[in-house]
């Protein structure tokens, strides 16, 4: 990162982000460019990395790229303000928060697709204090659906105020 000032290397600043943000834009790998989606998704700190949870439906081109290539690489903004000089444009600046890494992305089946549904759900409905767990979800609707995990192996998060 070029700016180290506006670097963010501690893990529960990195978590915190993590958790006010509700969109995740994830790269998935494609020829003959990435191919990128923005996503609602969960976050968990598991061994010490975040952990990011998905669900959506059980074919597509998502999970067609996801089998043939689990990398990922996934992006999380928030609290983004454009400050706006209208006397200099090149004055003009933005303030945000963001996280970038890199993981494998994985299928999920049984207790942990369960999970990853509680744990996607909890963080969309944190602010209505949603409480779910892994029995919350009817089989029917847990069968019907593909729940998927980014395992992450780099993160590094930046602040700019």
């Amino acid at each position: 990162m070029r700016r180290k000032d506006r670097e963010i290397q501690d893990m529960a600043e990195i978590m915190e982000i993590l958790k006010r943000g509700s969109v995740c834009t994830v790269g998935f790998q494609d020829t003959p460019c990435p191919y990128l989606i923005p996503m609602n998704y969960g976050a968990l700190l598991e061994e010490g990395k975040p952990a990011l949870y998905f669900h959506g439906a059980p074919e597509g081109t998502k999970l067609e790229l996801l089998k043939r290539d689990p990398h990922v690489s996934y992006t999380v903004f928030t609290g983004d303000r454009i400050h706006l000089d209208q006397e200099t444009a090149c004055r003009s600046s933005s303030s945000f928060e963001s996280v970038c890494g890199s993981g494998m992305a994985v299928l999920l089946e049984g207790e942990e697709k369960r999970k990853g549904l509680a744990v996607l759900m909890n963080h969309l409905g944190h602010g209505e204090g949603a409480r779910f767990n892994e029995d919350s979800f009817p089989e029917k609707e847990v069968e019907r659906i593909a729940v998927w995990k980014i395992i992450t192996e780099t993160v590094t998060g930046k602040r700019h105020e």
